[in-house]
């Protein structure tokens, strides 16, 4: 089951507390208060968020490709290549959690920047699809004119748009 999404009205009355806690300017994931100016210091935040996305997609990614190599495995078995594709279609959930993620932005229950994490052992196994679709989802997102939570920001900020 899905958490309850908050209703508007409460992300906005968290939204205009964060802007009153820190005069006036949202902190933006990853880049904190720097994407007002968009200065050296956003710019250096933001090469470096998506670095380290990429490294972390290298990673999960490449665990679930392995696992989706030993589960087809040698041969032409319908069954483990029917079980393979079940098993990377649970990227599918890490899209569609990624996408929350995107939408909530800046706002974050954790109190910090969107993100995933490394898992070991069978968690491994299990969510190495999941967290791939959840990166590769936060990672595109940060490619856009505005970073990820930026544009929502800098509206409840009241400050003039880019």
């Amino acid at each position: 089951m899905s958490k309850p999404r908050k209703p508007v009205d409460e992300q906005e009355l968290r939204l205009r507390v964060e802007a009153r806690l820190h005069d006036g300017v949202i902190p933006v994931p990853f880049l904190g208060q720097t994407w007002p100016a968009r200065g050296a210091a956003y710019w250096r935040r933001r090469v470096g968020a998506v670095v380290v996305m990429l490294l972390v997609l290298a990673l999960v990614g490449g665990m679930a490709v392995g696992f989706t190599i030993g589960i087809v495995g040698p041969g032409d078995d319908v069954i483990r290549i029917a079980l393979a594709i079940l098993y990377d279609l649970t990227a599918v959930a890490g899209i569609r959690t990624g996408l929350r993620k995107i939408a909530a932005a800046p706002l974050d229950d954790r109190r910090g920047g969107p993100g995933t994490f490394v898992p070991n052992g069978l968690l491994a196994f299990v969510l190495a699809p999941f967290g791939t679709g959840l990166v590769l989802t936060i990672l595109l997102a940060m490619f856009g004119r505005d970073f990820i939570g930026e544009r929502r920001a800098r509206e409840m900020s009241s400050l003039p748009p880019r």
